[in-house]
């Protein structure tokens, strides 16, 4: 199945729904459901509805939300987790797709003048030392339950082959 690519005005037009002739024609693309859109255009329009139409974060990342469910977007998973951080931090949209992908990749960034990613990755690395303790202690449990079920089936043929005698 073929896409259509759409930019950022029609984003917007749909979006907005503020143009009489422009926003049925986008609400029309879209309904498509052929519409695909890059990371790099779900940024434009983060950036144009914050900064030309004052739109709170909020606001954005619900509107965004809402139309992640109606367009084919690349790396669909990193989309919606950077559209959740940017409704719930204080970053740039462009550095929540920076952290979406780090933690949904489990990459490594370097970065000299952002604290709240470097955060964001010490977390990332926090819940994965977490995880991986878990996961011995499961595994030691695990260990542990073999160990006595060996010990009760040795114990049980001992006392089978004790009343044969």
């Amino acid at each position: 199945m073929s896409s259509t690519i759409i930019d950022e005005t029609v984003i917007l037009r749909y979006l907005l729904n503020d143009d009489e002739v422009l926003s049925p024609r986008a609400a029309k693309v879209i309904a498509t459901r052929t519409a695909r859109v890059y990371p790099e255009i779900i940024t434009r329009v983060v950036v144009t509805l914050r900064d030309v139409y004052k739109v709170p974060r909020v606001e954005i990342a619900a509107a965004l939300k809402r139309l992640l469910d109606d367009v084919m977007v690349d790396e669909p998973t990193v989309v919606a987790l950077a559209v959740k951080l940017f409704g719930k931090t204080h970053m740039d949209f462009t550095d929540c797709l920076l952290a979406a992908r780090t933690a949904i990749y489990n990459d490594d960034v370097v970065s000299f003048g952002k604290p709240i990613i470097q955060g964001m990755i010490d977390y990332r690395r926090k819940r994965q030392t977490a995880a991986d303790a878990r996961d011995r202690a499961a595994e030691a449990r695990d260990r542990g339950a073999e160990a006595r079920s060996r010990s009760t089936d040795s114990t049980i043929d001992k006392l089978r082959h004790q009343s044969r005698h």
